[in-house]
């Protein structure tokens, strides 16, 4: 460029400038909106056709872009069981009411006219019906010095052995199913873990343990940390990360896998998002810090930190409780725009039945005018 074309070219910058409102620095780019996910328990919230037409409708108008269905029940509770099934199939029984709703279906027929992305949320080893329908596979724990079935350590659960080929054949036959019948954008993994650090320890996954290492895990010193409690979970863990690349592997290409995960202080779940980042396209905490005991900080103090550190690449879209309070959400929404530039996704979750006003609420909290 010659000097005299140089010249003219910054007299025509700085008249630019000035015509913009002066010579200072240009404005600010706005940090882009937050994409908002939905995660949906089925028998709160969608009954019928009409309910999920109602919600898909809701949250395309509030601006939330995903919406995760629950389509394998992950709780047992009053008229609801683990491992049943809210779409047709012969892997495990349909829910009751269930029986002629494909609540999957019918969440994709509302979905794509509005642009929504759906994702079939899929419990893994939560699972009465897959206890109950081979008690070989049933979780055995160390209770009172005992190996016996596990039960619970609160209320009754049932979990199936994350440690048995069969057992996770059977999982992942249920997921490969799920996922090549419908046209979902994607499948989010969930109770992909254990319960506590004293378990499994059925007769196989003794054997196979003590043929490893020479030591039968039933004698390991659960209650304190040691090097061979963290050697045991070590096992436990890796076993867990590679299931997850079976499920990987198992699910059309382009289809997209996430997994919700405890965060990283709930070591005795044998659960890792470094080991699982190589695997999914999303990493979904769970930093309910009301439900755990911890102070809002804790969020960005530990759940969501401790989380990224161990993602590399991998997006992490923390799950929150749809029922925060404002004031809480706001705190949340600034500390992410303030410290957390690679979190581009809030996913909220509804324990029982979602509402417009909330959607509307939440949309408006996460993505301020």
């Amino acid at each position: 460029m010659s000097t005299r074309r140089g010249l003219l070219a910054l007299v025509a910058a700085l008249m630019s400038a000035c015509s913009a409102g002066g010579g200072g620095a240009p404005p600010a780019t706005a940090a882009a909106p937050f994409a908002l996910e939905l995660v949906v328990r089925t028998p709160a919230a969608l009954r019928t056709r009409a309910d999920v037409d109602a919600l898909v409708a809701a949250a395309a108008r509030q601006g939330f872009g995903t919406v995760s269905v629950l389509v394998k029940q992950d709780e047992d509770g009053p008229g609801v069981v683990s491992g049943q099934l809210y779409v047709p199939g012969t892997l495990a029984p349909v829910a009751p009411g269930y029986g002629n709703f494909d609540v999957l279906q019918a969440t994709l027929d509302a979905a794509r006219p509005r642009g929504l992305k759906v994702r079939a949320w899929l419990p893994q080893f939560h699972d009465q019906v897959a206890a109950k329908m081979n008690p070989a596979w049933a979780m055995r724990a160390l209770v009172g010095g005992t190996v016996q079935p596990y039960t619970g350590s609160r209320s009754t659960e049932y979990f199936v052995n994350p440690l048995d080929a069969a057992v996770q054949d059977h999982q992942l036959a249920i997921v490969r199913d799920v996922a090549t019948r419908y046209a979902v954008d994607g499948v989010m993994l969930d109770w992909i873990r254990f319960d506590d650090f004293a378990m499994d320890l059925g007769d196989a996954t003794r054997a196979r343990y003590r043929a490893l290492t020479g030591i039968d895990p039933a004698t390991i010193d659960f209650r304190s940390d040691n090097a061979e409690r963290r050697r045991w979970n070590d096992f436990r863990t890796e076993a867990i990360a590679r299931y997850t690349a079976r499920v990987r592997a198992a699910l059309p290409a382009g289809m997209a896998l996430g997994v919700y995960i405890l965060p990283p202080e709930f070591v005795e779940v044998g659960q890792d998002a470094a080991r699982f980042a190589a695997h999914v396209q999303q990493l979904a905490p769970m930093c309910y810090f009301r439900d755990w005991g911890y102070p809002i900080e804790w969020l960005w103090t530990s759940c969501l930190p401790s989380t990224m550190a161990k993602a590399g690449a991998t997006p992490v879209a923390p799950t929150l409780d749809a029922r925060l309070p404002d004031d809480e959400v706001q705190r949340i929404v600034a500390k992410l725009r303030a410290d957390f530039p690679g979190v581009r996704t809030l996913v909220w979750f509804e324990h029982e039945q979602w509402t417009e006003a909330n959607l509307a609420r939440l949309a408006r909290l996460s993505n301020p005018p």
